[in-house]
């Protein structure tokens, strides 16, 4: 199985997760969909790398959808962040007493027979300056419970309760039935 990413941060959290299911990471270069619909992204995303590889693989689409902004960014995120960063988020959120957000990872898989989507969603509040050694919206995003922000847990914990951990398990849980179906 293939899983299609140029992100070295995802590749580490699904070796964790998935384990002992395996699989090969590949690029494409292609331009990736967009849109503000996640699901639509990740079923266009898994097409397009389905119809380069050939192969079982699966996409992974990972989007922070703020309240105040009517659920912007969403499928948009990894776009909007390059132009925003940190300190653009936060100057236009810096007028907003709601600060809700909730984010949601969407696996894509492709047996080549079939598409398959899992999703999950981690409810939160978008943080007032940044918290953890990364760039990203994950130093901005505290989840429901707790005091500190994505990017700031240690690896371990963060797994446990982000929407990538969550989707990943029902993703383990399907490619472990698969397996045992096909003996």
């Amino acid at each position: 199985m293939r899983f299609v990413t140029g992100n070295q941060q995802k590749i580490t959290e699904y070796e964790h997760l998935l384990a002992p299911h395996q699989f090969i990471p590949v690029r494409l270069d292609v331009r990736q969909p967009q849109g503000d619909d996640q699901r639509e992204v990740v079923r266009d995303k898994l097409l397009l790398a389905y119809t380069e590889k050939r192969a079982r693989l699966f996409v992974d689409h990972t989007g922070i959808s703020v309240k105040a902004w009517n659920g912007l960014p969403g499928g948009m995120t990894k776009e909007i962040w390059g132009q925003l960063g940190i300190a653009g988020f936060l100057r236009l959120l810096q007028c907003d007493t709601n600060r809700q957000a909730t984010v949601r990872t969407i696996i894509g898989y492709c047996s080549g027979r079939r598409i398959y989507i899992f999703e999950a969603d981690l409810q939160g509040v978008i943080a007032a300056e940044p918290d953890g050694l990364t760039d990203t919206w994950e130093s901005l995003f505290i989840p429901e419970g707790c005091a500190r922000s994505l990017a700031a847990l240690p690896l371990e914990e963060k797994l446990k309760i982000s929407a990538r951990g969550q989707v990943a398990q029902k993703f383990k849980e399907f490619l472990s039935q698969q397996a045992v179906r096909t003996w």
